[in-house]
């Protein structure tokens, strides 16, 4: 009577079975991760440019709106001031020729365009808020921003003192067109 192997053995004749990937698995993984990161990489980089362009519409908007509040709380006028250029910058203060790039006693707050690479500052007026009433002494256009990718938003002041943005070129949601 034969006698089993025992269930440890194995016979000479079988191959292990081999686990694992080989070289060519997963150079053809790897290739396949480098087509689909060539194609997500320039989206993303478009999705920041935008979520930049829609921060600095809404900061404007958020220090505008404070800006009237607070013109009325301190019973003096406030001002929303800028300074153009490829380094552009606004700031909220208490005299209309506040310098938003250098620290003074009359500046409130700034913004800097450094802290939104890419969105470019085209036009910009100056904005001063009456503490009795609210009301923006100069309506219309406050600021009008661009980014890389075409689009331009447009921040506005009524002439209630109430900001608004809209987009001018593009889309950019929430903000409607102009």
């Amino acid at each position: 009577m034969p006698q089993a192997p025992h269930p440890f053995c194995r016979e000479p004749s079988r191959r292990p079975r081999q686990r694992g990937l080989t070289l060519i698995e997963l150079m053809i993984a790897l290739a396949i991760c480098a087509v689909l990161m060539s194609l997500a990489v320039p989206s993303f980089a478009q999705y920041l440019q935008r979520q930049r362009l829609k921060a600095a519409a809404q900061g404007l908007e958020l220090d505008l709106r404070e800006a009237r509040f607070e013109a009325a709380r301190r019973g003096s006028a406030l001002f929303v001031s800028f300074r153009s250029g490829p380094d552009w910058c606004y700031t909220l203060s208490t005299s209309p020729d506040c310098d938003c790039r250098v620290q003074q006693a009359c500046r409130l707050k700034a913004t800097r365009g450094s802290d939104l690479r890419g969105v470019q500052l085209l036009a910009a007026h100056a904005v001063r808020f009456d503490p009795a009433t609210g009301q923006a002494d100069t309506p219309g256009l406050a600021a009008l921003w661009s980014s890389a990718g075409g689009e331009r938003v447009r921040v506005g002041v009524s002439a209630m003192g109430r900001p608004s943005v809209c987009m001018q070129e593009g889309r950019l949601p929430p903000y409607p067109a102009c």
